[in-house]
């Protein structure tokens, strides 16, 4: 069955069979996941090797598998890493199944041989703790981990969480009756909830808030509850001081620190790929001169946009019209900070969005929310849509106050019959991907004797992969390990002209250099070339 048939077969099973939008089975928990990890280690030790990078605020192991047989850190490398944010569940599975698809493949030769030349670290997930609010008796979308916060700032910490009023155990919307509210029912249908446009001739008569009650009575709703720092805001790069959720400062949590130290300690890594609201795989980012070329720079260098434009091509080519829609990376996060501070060509997914085919009148309000209840009626998605249902509320006597909406997780995660094909088209991109990896080699290697017990070596350094050796601003930055060519004479023999190390900047995808050498004496003489994020390769020359 072709990509295409079986896209539409996948269609056809949930137009056919209802899905339910949320199901406490598609999904494992925080020691559930990291126990799967450990359990592939075992079973696959010359494969996979489990450690664990840190403890979470609320006792959450977050830990990486490498995927690689032989010394992973002399191998170029993918860091692979899931649940960007605690809502996408989903990318925290799309993390474990590709280690366990790859690993149930060892048997495959060509898997094998991939494993000898390339390694994957795998992080399923950066913010365990957000993400068991999925797996708790009141499910909510939470964002931060389990620091204790005062997001308020009123010297009190966790008094204004959310409340289950409807008592169905998930934390949805309430909309009030109110002529001074900025919202309204959308005219396409009136169970979503849109903000009026004034100069559209609109008007709002709703309030529109998240589910609770105002339990410190500051006038504000659900604004300091249990949850803390939002991992995906905490990273260096571009912080958003005194923002919620950003934390105190950049790298403030021990999950941000324990990933930064890891990754700046794994020097073969050449590319990150997470799972999360960011992409620029559907769709390329865009080259913007002014900010690429400031000072600190801010944008994406030239020759690195062209490499985005590369691995989009395939990408959507693997996925097709299942490919998600594109989005940009946002302050503080993890997929802006392994590109501009990291160094490492940085891509980005959430795996899965709804396709947008919602026909409405085109001057009506624009609603993702709207589009996903279309899509997902038209396909019997069950449990997507609360019904709004009257409420008494103690915050507002006398108004109408109802609860409802998108159900939480709904619209970000894809329904379960939808996950196995999804997973399989990113395992076999991620496994493309590492093929198009930098490595180097050393080609052509002649010797020539030229008298008197001289002999001229000539070598060729090639770098045949699709990727350069480094980024632009891998380069800027200097944390990319660079290309090292050493010549180690035998003893006797002595190097007469040439270098005996060099150490060279970024090779570009399929070039080459030549380099030459006279040496004096008899015997073998090695010739040592490659970095961590390449490889080496080694060749004993005979004189």
């Amino acid at each position: 069955m072709n990509k295409t048939k079986r896209i539409i077969a996948i269609f056809f099973v949930l137009w056919m069979a209802g899905v339910s939008a949320i199901n406490a089975n598609e999904f494992t928990d925080a020691k559930a996941s990291q126990d799967k990890l450990k359990s592939l280690a075992g079973q696959y030790p010359d494969f996979a090797k489990y450690e664990v990078l840190t403890s979470t605020p609320a006792g959450n192991n977050l830990g990486v598998l490498t995927l690689g047989r032989g010394n992973a850190a002399e191998k170029p490398a993918i860091a692979l890493v899931g649940g960007i944010e605690g809502p996408h569940l989903f990318g925290t599975k799309l993390a474990i199944e590709f280690a366990e698809k790859v690993l149930g493949q060892t048997g495959n030769k060509q898997i094998s041989a991939l494993l000898d030349s390339v390694c994957f670290y795998v992080i399923p997930s950066i913010n365990p703790d957000a993400a068991q609010s999925y797996f708790t008796s009141l499910r909510y979308e939470r964002r931060g981990n389990g620091s204790p916060t005062d997001l308020d700032r009123d010297g009190r910490i966790a008094e204004d969480g959310y409340d289950d009023l409807n008592r169905d155990g998930l934390i949805s919307m309430m909309r009030i009756a109110d002529p001074t509210g900025k919202w309204m029912p959308h005219p396409a249908d009136e169970r979503i909830m849109v903000e009026a446009r004034p100069a559209q001739g609109e008007t709002g008569s709703y309030l529109y808030l998240t589910e609770g009650i105002d339990n410190d009575k500051d006038e504000s709703f659900n604004e300091d509850g249990d949850e803390g720092v939002i991992i995906n805001r905490n990273f260096a790069f571009k912080h958003p001081f005194f923002t919620t959720g950003s934390g105190e400062h950049a790298m403030s949590e021990v999950e941000t620190r324990a990933i930064a130290d890891f990754l700046y300690d794994a020097k073969n890594v050449f590319a990150v790929v997470s799972f999360g609201p960011a992409n620029n795989l559907s769709k390329p980012l865009s080259y913007n001169e002014r900010e690429a070329s400031a000072r600190i720079h801010t944008g994406w260098k030239k020759d690195d946009i062209t490499l985005n434009e590369q691995i989009s091509h395939l990408y959507n080519k693997h996925l097709g019209k299942m490919a998600p829609a594109e989005q940009s990376g946002s302050d503080g996060d993890f997929f802006q900070w392994a590109y501009f501070h990291y160094g490492r060509f940085s891509f980005s997914t959430p795996g899965w969005t709804f396709p947008d085919t919602a026909k409405t009148d085109k001057d009506a309000p624009k609603s993702q929310e709207l589009n996903f209840l279309k899509w997902a009626e038209a396909n019997k998605i069950e449990n997507a849509f609360i019904p709004w249902t009257a409420i008494d509320h103690p915050d507002f006597p006398n108004k109408k106050v109802e609860v409802g909406g998108l159900a939480p997780f709904a619209m970000i995660n894809p329904p379960a019959n939808m996950h196995d094909t999804i997973i399989d088209i990113h395992t076999n991109f991620l496994l493309d991907l590492a093929r198009m990896r930098p490595r180097i080699e050393i080609r052509d290697v002649k010797t020539e004797h030229i008298g008197r017990g001289l002999y001229r070596v000539t070598a060729e350094i090639a770098n045949p992969g699709d990727f350069p050796t480094a980024s632009q601003t891998g380069e800027m930055v200097r944390w990319m390990q660079k290309t090292v060519v050493r010549l180690t004479p035998a003893r006797g023999q002595e190097i007469i002209s040439g270098n005996v190390v060099e150490v060279f900047g970024a090779m570009g995808p399929r070039s080459s250099v030549k380099r030459s050498w006279i040496i004096k004496g008899d015997g073998t003489i090695m010739l040592r070339a490659g970095g961590e994020p390449t490889g080496f390769d080694q060749k004993d020359i005979s004189l």
